[in-house]
């Protein structure tokens, strides 16, 4: 039976069948269906690459509540709760032990540990507009921290902010890690923000009132949470973390050097692989190719690619393996590492710090017939990334094909090979690929195959033999039988009951009162509503502005120039106007992104 959160990398044949004996259940997020697709005129995208122009200006960045608050913290004084250190080297053993056993093949690069912080473990300070509360968590000799908060139930005007201490300099009037491009100058400080708002989306809030912080770099994090008014209860606790001992996008330098257990890095890809920056025509298919981190008891890395869809409109559609995550909750947890990759042939990867990152996703589908799990992704993307093209056809043998992924969680690198025959692979759902030159490795499960002559994904991995002196064949869940699961998915993304209120000529009219919505890069919202004279229209947007930043704009005309406009950074966008004229007016506004490529929102509307 495969492990859950395992790569499934090295598992024998002979396991596998017990497997597709019935060892594992059918899940009811991937419902059985015996279509067939005819081979001849089976459905296809091809790679599309996001080239759009942001809509606005880089925002500056939201400051801590600290800071906007005028309150500096002194860290000498900030209270800590300190767990005892963990047995990084006891760790790395019994990792090794079970990657040579066959027990565990996928990737941890984090362990689990219980924590219990309580209003009674921080410090409150009275501030301007109601109180501020701080307190630091230590897991010592870690790379980064993951803190998952529970409960939490954040009232209106509160701000939470949770980031990584440097010792030397406390990041309090540093800007945030928000968005970053594939150009861009990385290396600021990662601050995971929530807002008090009415609004809560699955990748806000989880599905128990909880979520999983990004990767914070560094042993000790600090919290930071002003509540308005005068309470003092805090409205979360914190009950685990994930103290990370093992960089999955690996601090070894490129010449493959092995560092000791005791040093901070250890080595990470073998020496046989070959930099994906090397092949420029693989250079858009390879934006398409992340890493993903994902928690069941511990944190398991794998890789996987974003999906185009057949209207090429840009939905975070992820693919990657049902053995990598199949529940909801993993989903929630997952971490998406996104242009871990060199800038030049040869060079040196980005550190751990450098990688732009999306948080959270939904579980759309998964089975582990052919091994697949099909996500959205809930948290921004950085701009410049890639969908994966596809085909639903049966690729023949003899077909030379590429591989794009993570191996043992290092830089992206691409392995060439040829489609084989799969019989060794126990399942007309799954198929093989036999190498000719670069493997793959625990880390790379999830990982597309790609037709060589037009880059479309048909398959997955799932496991396989081959390493750096073994490149011999690996097993990959074919997705040929993935598509008739998935096909309606991949005709297009969802939208809302609004539509079609795509043009300001094509507004939807509403009435007062609340409604959910969602917005979309390439299909913005327009509203419109009658205004008695001297009476006020206020509009008020609710969202996680971390799964996407939503702007307001109010018009009078279509041709005419905004009347008002909201387009800040945090979970709210607001705006009001007053008909000052003698008779009746319409009014029409726009909802659209600033960034990203989709997110969900609340609106309200009154007239006042």
């Amino acid at each position: 039976m495969v492990a859950r959160g395992s790569s499934a990398h090295l598992l024998s044949a002979a396991a596998l069948a017990l497997t597709l004996a019935g060892a594992l259940p059918a899940l009811a997020a991937a419902p059985a269906t015996s279509s067939k697709i005819d081979s001849e005129n089976a459905p296809q995208t091809f790679t599309l690459t996001d080239t759009r122009k942001a809509l606005s200006e880089a925002k500056p960045a939201r400051p801590l509540p600290s800071a906007r608050l005028g309150y500096e913290l002194d860290s000498a004084f900030v209270p800590q709760v300190a767990l005892s250190a963990v047995d990084r080297a006891a760790l790395l053993a019994r990792d090794e032990q079970d990657r040579q056993s066959g027990k565990v093949k996928g990737l941890r690069y984090g362990v689990g540990r219980p924590v219990s912080l309580s209003a009674a473990d921080g410090a409150w300070y009275q501030v301007e507009g109601g109180y501020l509360w701080v307190a630091e968590v230590t897991s010592p000799e870690a790379l980064g921290l993951r803190l998952h908060f529970a409960d939490v139930r954040l009232p209106e005007g509160a701000e939470l902010a949770v980031y990584g201490v440097d010792t030397a300099a406390v990041p309090a009037q540093r800007p945030a890690f928000e968005k970053a491009t594939a150009g861009s100058s990385f290396g600021q400080p990662r601050i995971e923000r929530r807002d008090g708002a009415a609004a809560s989306s699955a990748a806000k809030a989880g599905a128990a009132g909880g979520f999983w912080t990004r990767t914070l770099p560094g042993e000790r994090t600090r919290i930071e949470v002003f509540l308005p008014g005068d309470s003092r209860e805090l409205p979360f606790t914190v009950d685990r973390l994930q103290h990370v001992y093992l960089d999955p996008l690996a601090g070894s330098n490129v010449s493959g050097s092995t560092g000791s257990v005791g040093d901070r890095w250890v080595k990470a890809a073998g020496p046989c692989h070959n930099d994906v920056t090397c092949f420029p025509d693989w250079q858009d298919t390879a934006n398409a190719v992340g890493g993903i981190g994902t928690i069941g008891d511990d944190a398991i890395f794998c890789t996987g690619q974003l999906l185009n869809t057949q209207r090429s409109d840009f939905t975070p559609y992820f693919l990657t393996a049902n053995h990598c995550l199949s529940s909801q909750g993993e989903a929630e947890s997952t971490e998406f590492f996104w242009f871990y990759q060199t800038a030049t042939c040869g060079g040196l990867p980005p550190r751990l710090d450098q990688v732009p990152t999306s948080a959270g996703a939904s579980l759309v589908s998964t089975s582990p017939a052919s091994d697949y799990t099909l996500m959205m992704v809930e948290g921004a993307l950085p701009d410049g990334l890639s969908w994966a093209g596809w085909t639903g056809a049966v690729v023949r043998n003899g077909v030379p094909a590429a591989a794009i992924h993570h191996p043992n969680g290092d830089y992206k690198r691409i392995s060439f090979g040829e489609k084989a025959d799969g019989a060794v692979c126990g399942s007309n759902n799954l198929l093989r690929i036999a190498w000719t030159d670069g493997p793959t490795e625990p880390g790379s499960s999830g990982s597309g195959i790609f037709r060589d002559d037009n880059h479309q994904l048909f398959g997955q991995l799932f496991f396989g033999p081959s390493s750096c002196g073994n490149e011999t064949y690996d097993c990959y869940g074919a997705f040929s039988s993935t598509y008739p699961r998935i096909r309606n998915l991949l005709r297009e993304g969802s939208d809302d009951r609004q539509e079609q209120n795509d043009t300001c000529r094509k507004p939807r009219v509403v009435r007062t009162g609340n409604s959910t919505a969602i917005v979309r890069a390439t299909d913005t919202d327009w509203y419109r509503i009658n205004v008695p004279a001297h009476r006020t229209l206020r509009v008020t947007l609710e969202f996680a502005n971390a799964d996407g930043d939503i702007d307001l704009r109010l018009l009078g005309a279509c041709n005419a120039g905004a009347l008002a406009v909201s387009d800040s950074t945090t979970d709210r966008e607001e705006v009001t106007f007053t008909n000052d004229g003698a008779r009746a007016a319409t009014y029409t506004w726009q909802v659209f992104l600033a960034s990203d490529t989709r997110n969900d929102y609340t609106m309200r509307v009154a007239i006042e």
